[in-house]
């Protein structure tokens, strides 16, 4: 596979690239559309389940997922309409690596408390500390913030280098 990475990325006339390299740089996209093609099939037909794609254990909704979920494929979409009306891929801007840091950040730490702390992961069990677990929710939030804006940030520093 290295071999064929390498035979794509190295052109033989530095001017244009080869045929070969076009016709199999097409293939590959072939492929790779015929299996997305095949993914969203099963699901239309219900082979792949995605009901609980959005679902924690206990039942309900997770909004940290769905959040995550949403920012990478607007993010996705935007970055492959600029790839495909443009002549190369764009700078990802800082604050889109911050945006996408903070989501999964907040993400991760839902997870964290989720396993935890047994009571949260039961959507019937409270034991009657809603107070703090509103408290734990809202301090792994403001975690998650303060990371994702500190990858955002290194990352940041990292384009400007």
């Amino acid at each position: 596979m290295q071999i064929l990475a390498l035979f794509l990325a190295l052109p033989l006339d530095p001017g244009k690239p080869a045929t070969l390299q076009i016709i199999v740089g097409y293939a590959l996209v072939l492929l790779v559309f015929s299996f997305g093609l095949i993914i969203l099939w099963k699901v239309a037909t219900g082979v792949i389940d995605i009901s609980s794609l959005l679902e924690e254990h206990g039942g309900g909704a997770s909004m940290s997922r769905f959040q995550l979920l949403i920012f990478t494929f607007v993010i996705a979409l935007s970055l492959f309409l600029l790839v495909a009306n443009g002549k190369g891929f764009p700078e990802v801007p800082a604050g889109v690596l911050t945006l996408l840091g903070i989501s999964a950040t907040t993400y991760g730490v839902s997870k964290g408390i989720q396993a935890s702390s047994p009571a949260l992961e039961s959507k019937g069990s409270t034991n009657g500390n809603d107070d703090t677990q509103d408290a734990a929710v809202q301090a792994a939030a403001q975690a998650g913030a303060a990371a994702g804006a500190a990858a955002g940030a290194a990352a940041a520093n990292a384009n400007q280098q």
